[in-house]
């Protein structure tokens, strides 16, 4: 239960930012703040792990074959697509509704990805999928009743169906970076070395954004306040959630994730936002439905169909690692 307690933290870290940032932040503070977190997080790590015996090891295991390194460059796409999907997303819809799609699509993207890898996946796995995304939206709907008048939004119906879209994609995205994480995990890559290297595209997109004059408009926190709210709600707990999904299965860093919209809405209230009946009942029904699914994917087997090719590439690769 170690790795769940882990996924757990960090959760409740990236809740409370992005309680914290709620309502104070425009698209260029989002941009900075996302530049000085991923920046941050790839020089923190590199620095650490060249004083450190994990990186010279893990260094020796990503060089060992390209298959690690294509598990790397498709890290960090869906890194940059996760993190500044959901970023830009706020831009267009509010953030309640924003994050419930992406926390309330990552079960079910799991075991969509994980039937198409070939897994099995119990009908049931995909009947607590779909009730859990369910859940999410309906607690963002309690949560904030004003999200079902799309005439309140600060955007037209095109630019809100793009920004739900990107919201939807930054759930798949963090789908596909619990699934490489665990991948990455069982091949003994040390989870500062996975730290150091899948943000390279992400920082670099957040850079290149801020010429952009649309999309970074005036900052309203100043650089201080930013950099200490990124390493507390980004830096910290991403670490965290990094080694916690290097030893779990991807359908239950998922379903722990989607509990991350009703944690921020109970954070909110501590920080004087005013809650409500309805919404506060969702949210625990959120937080009951998910934690129950969580202990039953935990104690499903995994297991899946493999080729001969696959399992001489295994062989190899626990060779290579026997020794970590």
């Amino acid at each position: 239960m170690r790795a769940h307690s882990l996924i757990a933290f960090s959760v409740l870290m990236q809740a409370a930012a992005e309680a914290f940032l709620s309502g104070r932040i425009s698209s260029g503070d989002s941009l900075r703040f996302s530049l000085l977190a991923f920046l941050g997080c790839t020089l923190l790590f590199l620095t650490a792990g060249r004083t450190s015996r994990t990186r010279s090891s893990g260094s020796a295991e990503i060089s060992s074959g390209h298959h690690v390194w294509r598990s790397f460059a498709v890290l960090n796409v869906a890194s940059a697509v996760t993190f500044l999907g959901l970023y830009v997303a706020l831009v267009w819809v509010p953030a309640a509704f924003a994050a419930s799609l992406m926390a309330g699509i990552g079960p079910l993207a799991a075991s969509t990805l994980a039937r198409l890898s070939g897994e099995t996946q119990p009908a049931a796995s995909w009947v607590r999928s779909v009730g859990l995304f369910v859940a999410s939206v309906l607690t963002a709907a309690a949560v904030q009743p004003s999200l079902l008048d799309t005439s309140s939004w600060q955007s037209g119906p095109a630019t809100s169906a793009v920004g739900a879209c990107l919201a939807l994609l930054a759930g798949i995205g963090a789908t596909v970076l619990a699934r490489l994480s665990r991948r990455l995990g069982k091949q003994g890559i040390a989870p500062s070395v996975v730290m150091a290297h899948r943000f390279h595209l992400t920082y670099v997109l957040a850079a290149l954004a801020l010429t952009n004059d649309q999309l970074a408009e005036p900052p309203r926190l100043g650089w201080g306040v930013t950099a200490l709210v990124a390493f507390g709600g980004v830096v910290i707990p991403l670490y965290a959630l990094q080694i916690g999904a290097q030893r779990t299965a991807a359908p239950v860093t998922m379903a722990l994730l989607a509990t991350q919209p009703g944690l921020a809405y109970l954070v909110q209230g501590a920080l004087g936002h005013p809650l409500t009946v309805p919404g506060t009942v969702a949210v625990a029904l959120l937080l009951l439905v998910a934690t129950a699914v969580v202990r039953v994917e935990h104690r499903l087997p995994r297991t899946r169909a493999v080729t001969a090719p696959e399992l001489s590439q295994e062989s190899d690769g626990a060779a290579s690692t026997r020794g970590l």
